[in-house]
C-alpha cells in the first residue's frame, strides 16, 4: 500500500513539472519564456559615419571623429569596499597627473565623497582623444575594466570644422531639431543609416555580440564636395569683415557666383555681436530680403530695352533731379544733375531716380503689368532654388494686389515697394554677364560614396534667352560707365574693367517707414573682367554707422579688394582650367583594420590578415592591402610610438586619427591620399605638434 502511495505522489510531481514546462512554451509560460530570454540578451544601435564636406578642391571642410568621455561607476560590483580602498590613491594620483584641475587629495576626496553619496556615473573628462584612452586603460581600477573596476569610456563622433568661421553658416550643423546650411539640407545623405547589434550577457555582466542574420550593418554617410573655393571664400570673408569693422555696420553679406556655369564659389554671412566683433550666425546672402534700392534700375533699363521703347541714346528730362509725382512729396536725386537730359546709361551711371522713374513712367503708365510681368517671367516673384534651405521669401507687387498704388511702379523703378535677397540682385546681374542666359546657383557639385563620385550635380540652365544678347551688350556698356565715370568710379582700375552698379537704400522702419534717415542699406553687384566676365559679385551692408552710408564709398571698395585678389590668384597669366574627373580608387587605401574589413565584406571581396611579418601596434589597428589572384591580403602597419608615423598612402580621415591619437596637429593641402608629409617618416617626435600632409586624387 505504500508503494502505491509513493508511486501516486511521484506521479503528481512529475506531471506538475511537465504542465509548467507546456506553460513555458505555450500561453503565459511564452510570455515568461520571452522575459527570461530578453533578460540576458540586448539589440544596440551601430551608429553610422557621418559623411565629410569638401570645398572644390577636395580641401576637407567638415568630418566626423571619434572622442571619449571617461565615465566612473563608483557603485560598480566589482569595484568592493576593499578594492576601492587599496586603489583608490594610486588611481587619484594618475588622473591629477593628467587632469590637474585637481590634486591627488582633491581627486580622492572628490571619490570618496561620491561614494559615499552613492551617485553612480560620474564623469571624470570629456572629449579625450584614442590615444589618450589607450594609455589610461593602463591605469589602476581602469584596467580592471567596466565591470571589474568600474570605469569605462563612452565613444562619440564629434563634428570637426577645419576652417574656423569660413562659410561657417552655409555649411550649417544638425543639433537637436535645428538643421541649417548644408549639413541641413543634406542631413538625409550625410547622416547614413544606423544598423543593430544582437548582444548576449556573458559571465561577470559583459556583453558579446551575436552574428545574425536579423542584425543590420551600419551604412555611412555620403559626402558632398561643394562649389566652394577656399581661397575666395577666405578673400570674400575677411576683405566682409574689415569693411564692416570699419563702418561698425549691423551686418552684411557677400556672394561670388562663377558667371558661366552659377557655381558658388564663396558665401559670406557677418553680424555684429554685443562684443562689437562679427560672427557668422544668419545668411543674410539667402535669406534676407530688403529693399534693394538702386542696383535695381538695371532690371528698369532691361525692361525698357527688352521691349523696345528706347535705346542707350535715348534721353529723358530729369527735372533737374527734383519731381513731384502724384501729389506726394517731390522725388529727389541724391545729387543735383549738371544737366536736365539724362540717357538711358546716364540714369544708371549717376543713380538718377528722377530719371529711371520717368522712364518707366512713360512707357508703363498705361500698361504696368508689362513692367511686372518682366520680373515674373525671370522667376523674381519666388524663392530661387538653391541647396540651402531658407525660410523668407520676396515680394513683387502687382496691379491686381491691394496695396498696389499710383506710387508702386514708379518706385519699384528705383528699387523700393518690393523685396529681393542678395542672391536674386546677383542672379540679375549674372544674367547679363552670361549674355543672357540665367543660370540656376548652386553649391555642391558631387556627392561621393565611400570615395567614389555616385552622383555629378552638373551647371543647370534656367532660361537660356532671359535676356537678348544685344540687350546685355548694352546694359555691360553701361554698367562699364559707371565704374568708369559714374558712382563707382573710386573703384576704377586700368588693370582689369569692372562693370556694375551702386545702391543705397532707405532701411524700412515700422514706425517711421522709410522716412528713418539714419538707416540706411549699401550695395554693389557687377561682374568682371566685363569684356569677358568670370566672376559675378555682390555685396550688401547693413546700416553702416559712419557718415557714409552710399554703396559706391561702402560697398563697391569691398567688391573692388575682392575682385582685385581674385583677378590677381586665379585670372591673370593663368589658362583657363580643365575640369578633370577623379579616377577610380586603385585597390584599398591603407587604413583602420576593422573599417576595411568592412568595406571589402560589404563589396564581397575575400581577404585574410598576414601576421607573419607584423604584429599590431598596441591599440591600432591599421592595415596595408596586397592583391593576389583570388583575394586581398591585409598586413599591419606598424606605427612607431617614438617618431612621425608613415602615413603615405593613407586617406586623410585615417590619417587625421593616427595624428590625434599622438597630440599631433595636422595640415593638409590637395585631396584624395596622402603623397607626401612633412617632417618626414620616423622622424624623432621631439617638438614636432604638427605635420603637412599633402594629398592627391586617387
Amino acid at each position: 500500500m505504500r508503494a502505491y502511495v509513493v508511486f501516486a505522489l511521484l506521479s503528481i510531481f512529475c506531471g506538475t513539472i511537465f504542465y509548467t514546462a507546456i506553460k513555458l512554451n505555450f500561453g503565459k509560460g511564452k510570455e515568461l519564456s520571452k522575459q527570461l530570454s530578453a533578460k540576458n540578451t540586448r539589440i544596440i544601435n551601430i551608429d553610422a559615419l557621418r559623411g565629410n564636406i569638401y570645398a572644390g578642391d577636395g580641401s576637407l571642410l567638415a568630418t566626423s571623429v571619434p572622442k571619449y568621455t571617461m565615465v566612473m561607476d563608483i557603485l560598480a560590483d566589482g569595484l568592493t569596499p576593499l578594492l576601492f580602498k587599496e586603489k583608490i590613491d594610486s588611481f587619484s594620483m594618475v588622473i591629477s597627473q593628467m587632469f590637474p584641475e585637481k590634486n591627488k587629495i582633491e581627486w580622492r576626496n572628490h571619490f570618496i565623497k561620491q561614494r559615499a553619496l552613492k551617485y553612480r556615473y560620474l564623469i571624470i573628462a570629456k572629449d579625450l582623444n584614442y590615444g589618450k584612452v589607450e594609455e589610461m586603460k593602463k591605469w589602476p581600477l581602469v584596467r580592471l575594466g567596466k565591470y571589474g573596476g568600474g570605469v569605462w569610456f563612452k565613444e562619440e563622433y564629434k563634428r570637426m570644422y577645419f576652417m574656423s568661421d569660413l562659410a561657417k553658416r552655409s555649411i550649417g550643423y544638425v543639433k537637436d531639431k535645428t538643421s541649417v546650411g548644408l549639413e541641413g539640407a543634406f542631413d538625409s545623405l550625410l547622416r547614413g543609416k544606423n544598423g543593430t547589434q544582437m548582444q548576449q550577457q556573458m559571465t561577470g555582466k559583459g556583453w558579446r555580440s551575436i552574428k545574425l542574420n536579423s542584425n543590420l550593418t551600419a551604412i555611412n554617410g555620403k559626402d558632398i564636395v561643394t562649389t566652394l573655393d577656399i581661397d575666395i571664400q577666405d578673400i570674400a570673408q575677411y576683405s566682409l569683415q574689415k569693411g564692416l569693422e570699419a563702418e561698425k555696420a549691423d551686418h552684411g553679406c557677400v556672394i561670388v557666383m562663377e558667371t558661366a556655369t552659377g557655381a558658388i564659389k564663396a558665401i559670406a554671412n557677418l553680424k555684429r555681436g554685443s562684443d562689437s566683433n562679427y560672427y557668422e550666425t544668419e545668411n543674410y546672402a539667402v535669406n534676407e530680403f530688403t529693399t534693394p534700392g538702386s542696383t535695381f534700375k538695371l532690371f528698369s533699363a532691361m525692361a525698357l530695352l527688352e521691349d523696345g521703347f528706347i535705346n542707350n541714346l535715348d534721353s529723358i528730362d530729369n527735372s533737374w533731379g527734383s519731381w513731384n509725382w502724384h501729389n506726394s512729396l517731390p522725388l529727389t536725386d541724391s545729387r543735383k544733375p549738371d544737366k536736365r537730359f539724362y540717357t538711358l546709361g546716364e540714369c544708371l551711371q549717376y543713380s538718377s531716380n528722377v530719371g529711371i522713374s520717368k522712364f518707366v513712367m512713360k512707357y508703363y503708365r498705361k500698361q504696368p503689368d508689362n513692367f511686372v510681368n518682366h520680373a515674373i517671367r525671370m522667376g523674381f516673384h519666388v524663392k530661387p532654388q538653391f541647396d540651402i534651405s531658407y525660410g523668407n521669401k520676396p515680394n513683387i507687387p502687382t496691379p491686381s494686389d491691394t496695396i498696389w498704388s499710383p506710387t508702386s511702379l514708379p518706385s519699384m523703378s528705383y528699387g523700393y515697394s518690393l523685396l529681393l535677397s542678395p542672391l536674386q540682385i546677383l542672379m540679375l546681374y549674372n544674367t547679363v554677364a552670361n549674355k543672357g542666359v540665367m543660370m540656376q546657383p548652386y553649391m555642391v557639385q558631387e556627392i561621393r560614396q565611400e570615395g567614389q563620385i555616385i552622383s555629378k550635380i552638373e551647371p543647370k540652365i534656367l532660361n537660356k534667352k532671359a535676356i537678348k544678347l544685344k540687350t546685355t551688350q548694352m546694359l555691360t556698356q553701361m554698367l562699364i560707365q559707371v565704374v568708369e565715370n559714374g558712382t563707382a568710379k573710386n573703384i576704377r582700375t586700368d588693370i582689369y574693367s569692372i562693370a556694375g552698379k551702386t545702391g543705397t537704400a532707405w532701411i524700412y522702419n515700422n514706425k517711421l517707414g522709410y522716412k528713418d534717415a539714419k538707416r540706411f542699406q549699401a550695395s554693389f553687384a557687377g561682374f568682371f573682367p566685363a569684356n569677358n566676365p568670370q566672376y559675378t559679385i555682390v555685396v550688401v551692408v547693413s546700416n553702416p554707422r559712419k557718415n557714409e552710408h552710399t554703396g559706391g564709398t561702402i560697398a563697391a571698395p569691398i567688391f573692388k579688394t575682392i575682385s582685385d585678389r581674385i583677378y590677381s590668384s586665379h585670372i591673370k597669366n593663368q589658362a583657363v582650367s580643365q575640369t578633370r574627373n577623379t579616377p577610380q580608387i586603385p585597390g584599398i587605401l591603407p587604413g583602420h583594420y576593422d573599417k576595411t574589413k568592412w568595406v571589402l565584406h560589404t563589396l564581397g571581396i575575400a581577404s585574410s590578415l598576414d601576421l607573419s611579418q607584423e604584429k599590431f601596434s598596441p591599440g591600432k589597428r591599421y592595415v596595408e592591402s596586397k592583391k593576389d589572384s583570388i583575394s586581398i591580403l591585409l598586413r599591419p602597419v606598424s606605427i612607431a610610438k617614438n617618431g612621425i608615423p608613415d602615413l603615405r598612402g593613407m586617406g586623410l580621415r585615417d590619417a587625421i586619427a593616427i595624428l590625434d591619437d599622438m597630440g599631433i596637429r595636422a595640415q593638409y593641402t590637395g585631396y584624395g591620399r596622402v603623397i607626401k608629409q612633412s617632417p618626414e617618416a620616423k622622424t624623432p617626435l621631439g617638438i614636432h605638434k604638427e605635420v603637412l600632409l599633402s594629398l592627391s586624387p586617387f
